[in-house]
């Protein structure tokens, strides 16, 4: 009977933190498109991460290379 009522409380300690976190997507997305300096800062860091994969398709990787002709290989 005990384990019955300890699953049943652990349930409803994950409904309650669910229930919390279900609002936290809209709260980022407020703070995100807000006018705050962190926002700012989040932003920057967005385009800074973009900016570097690109950086890194197009000159690290063999990924953007452009194509060889078929008959270079002959």
């Amino acid at each position: 009977m005990s384990a019955l009522r300890c699953a049943a409380g652990a349930q409803g300690t994950l409904g309650k933190a669910l229930t919390r976190a279900a609002g936290v997507p809209a709260r980022v997305r407020t703070w995100f498109y807000s006018d705050a300096t962190s926002a700012a800062l989040a932003w920057l860091a967005a385009i800074a991460l973009c900016a570097g994969v690109l950086a890194w398709f197009f000159v690290a990787s063999p990924y953007g290379a452009p194509a060889a002709p078929v008959y270079a290989e002959f």
